[in-house]
């Protein structure tokens, strides 16, 4: 059960109310709706951290999937990057709406602000301090002679799209930066595949900012939102793609659990062997055992 409405009766007045079983609820369209039980993103964690302004605007809050994308993707860059951490701006805001969120979007718990990787004036990694607007060479405009870490960027940007904890739809960022990130990676020799995946993420807003301060994820509905009236809109392919990958890896897995004892491989250590009084029994499909989506674990209670 994700929630349920109800109608509740109070001193002979009727008020429709939500019962949720604690796990979050993104409704409507990211620039016209809300969150029920978000979660909130700490302001420091492994990998990633934030800066007052956006610890004082309070919108820390996302989506169960949304919040694991960003300290998942922030965990696994800690592995890669030792010297600095990723700055998360804006979130959305306790209960999502548009009241306090600063922007067009970000009102229903699935979209968040990342601060470009920076070198300082001596080329050196720079944690940014704040948002700083960068021209079409990657070169602040302030005259700090900060510029955008395209080789640390492009590896945020195929770890946010390649990430295991949600579908990313979109890495809003100025096309200029776009193009020197997909460079480099042809440059160092990226997988093609890999390259057109993050092709068709990137998008430079037509209707917004440019975002040549920062970049903008947002990830799609969860099938469970959706029907809570959880509204995509946009381009459907990668989320597309995401789902038959992982029908394909569900139906590996599911082969492996089922398969008698005598066909099974290696891998398959710890389960008893079959033995000719043994009576095998049916397998539940892996999805139904792990009682969640097929893309995560939910494992909030845990937190």
């Amino acid at each position: 059960m994700r929630a349920v409405l109800v109608v509740l009766g109070l001193a002979g007045c009727a008020e429709l109310g939500v019962i949720s079983d604690g796990t979050s609820i993104s409704v409507g369209k990211a620039s016209h709706g809300y969150l029920i039980d978000g979660a909130r993103l700490p302001d420091q964690g492994e990998g990633f951290t934030t800066r007052e302004v956006w610890q004082r605007r309070n919108n820390r809050y996302g989506t169960d999937e949304l919040i694991d994308l960003v300290t998942g993707v922030a965990r696994r860059m800690a592995t890669h990057v030792h010297d600095v951490k990723i700055v998360v701006g804006d979130l959305s805001g306790l209960g999502g709406g548009g009241a306090f969120a600063f922007h067009r979007s970000h009102q229903s718990g699935r979209d968040a602000d990342f601060v470009y990787y920076m070198r300082d004036a001596d080329g050196k990694p720079f944690e940014p301090d704040a948002m700083h607007v960068f021209d079409g060479k990657g070169r602040a405009r302030d005259q700090t002679g900060l510029t955008v870490d395209v080789p640390r960027t492009w590896l945020l940007v195929k770890e946010l799209v390649a990430a295991p904890e949600a579908p990313v739809q979109y890495v809003f960022m100025y096309e200029p930066i776009a193009q020197m990130l997909l460079e480099h990676a042809a440059k160092i020799g990226e997988p093609d595949a890999v390259i057109a995946a993050v092709r068709k993420a990137l998008k430079q807003p037509g209707d917004s900012a440019r975002h040549d301060d920062h970049m903008h994820v947002r990830i799609y509905c969860s099938d469970a939102d959706k029907d809570y009236g959880c509204v995509d809109y946009g381009p459907m392919e990668m989320l597309a793609q995401r789902q038959a990958q992982t029908e394909a890896t569900f139906a590996l897995v599911s082969g492996a659990v089922s398969r008698p004892a005598e066909n099974r491989s290696a891998f398959d250590v710890g389960s008893p062997p079959l033995t000719s009084t043994s009576t095998p029994t049916p397998q539940a499909p892996l999805r139904s055992l792990l009682r969640t989506g097929a893309d995560r674990i939910d494992l909030r209670g845990w937190r």
